[in-house]
């Protein structure tokens, strides 16, 4: 054979083994992978972790809970509304009424202590905004109306606190405020318009959420009627006049025995009967609604006398004043 014939031969030869895959000289081996216990961390990791997550979570949600829920007393709110700083009451107010409203705080609107205090604190905020109205219209005999203006918004802050308070009291299960709330509804000859009919619209209402209430009394679980009953006639037998007329009122409407309201008690009936006369197109409407919870010799002919409004109403100006919308 020619020489170049056989170098070629042994390149080529040379290039094939090359491009071939090379085998594994030992053979596969059989069986699985060997297994080996999984370590103390590894169970760890497994659970010790997660279990410290969730015991994490549960306490943060208990801590928020008792912050924003079990937090809110009795006692604290009598610190707030009872301070001297304006701004403190007047938030104190703010968040009681909110406070209440929460599905978990039940407890607190079940508490008759509470709420004859809160009425009476009700009826103290009441009676001092009345008393600065007089001083307010005795300083004004003669002046313009533009005067009156700028004086009537200096009592935002306590007409705001009234119209809280007797918000927050139509959220318990006790009709205790009726008394006070019945004054306010009734008085319809206050020195500021607008003021009157923001404070008759209030009360009107609250009555009517408590009369909503005071029907579901009944269905309540027996052992916490009882409880209730028996409040109430502990605090009727207080030396305090006024917490002994907020209890009667309101064993006057709950007790199943059928009491009878006394001379000296609120009839609901009278108080819807008065605000159904009222200018103020608004205030009857929520008086038709207030008398669908209630009952009364006066009820159905006020009923009867709103199916025949004739849809006077007076005029108000509605512009708040910068003053005015401060808190």
């Amino acid at each position: 054979m020619p020489e170049d014939f056989l170098v070629f031969s042994a390149l080529d030869r040379d290039l094939v083994m090359e491009s071939e895959p090379k085998r594994d000289a030992t053979p596969p081996s059989r069986g699985l992978p060997p297994v080996t216990p999984p370590s103390g961390r590894f169970i760890a990791q497994l659970f010790l972790v997660p279990g410290m997550i969730v015991l994490v979570a549960v306490l943060i949600i208990a801590g928020m809970n008792y912050m924003f829920v079990g937090g809110y007393t009795p006692a604290y709110f009598y610190g707030k509304l009872d301070s001297d700083n304006r701004e403190i009451r007047w938030r104190g107010a703010s968040d009681l009424a909110q406070v209440l409203e929460r599905k978990d705080s039940a407890a607190l609107r079940y508490d008759v202590d509470f709420a004859l205090n809160l009425t009476k604190r009700l009826k103290a905020a009441w009676d001092e905004l009345l008393t600065q109205e007089t001083g307010i219209a005795a300083t004004l005999k003669g002046k313009s109306d533009k005067e009156a203006k700028r004086a009537w918004p200096k009592l935002s802050a306590q007409r705001n606190l009234v119209d809280f308070l007797a918000s927050t009291v139509s959220h318990f299960n006790v009709p205790v405020a009726l008394p006070v709330l019945a004054e306010i509804a009734e008085r319809s000859n206050g020195p500021d318009v607008r003021s009157t009919v923001d404070h008759r619209r209030m009360a009107v209402f609250s009555i009517a959420r408590l009369g909503e209430k005071t029907r579901a009394f009944a269905k309540a679980p027996e052992d916490q009627r009882i409880r209730i009953l028996g409040e109430l006639q502990s605090a009727a037998a207080s030396d305090d006049p006024d917490r002994r007329l907020y209890a009667r009122t309101a064993l006057a409407y709950l007790d199943p025995n059928g009491k009878q309201l006394d001379s000296d008690m609120v009839r609901v009936d009278r108080t819807l009967a008065e605000t159904a006369k009222a200018q103020d197109k608004f205030l009857r409407s929520q008086t038709a609604q207030a008398a669908n919870f209630w009952d009364g010799e006066l009820i159905e002919p006020t009923l009867l006398r709103l199916t025949q409004d004739d849809g006077r109403d007076i005029a108000l100006k509605l512009e708040d004043s910068e003053e005015e919308k401060a808190p």
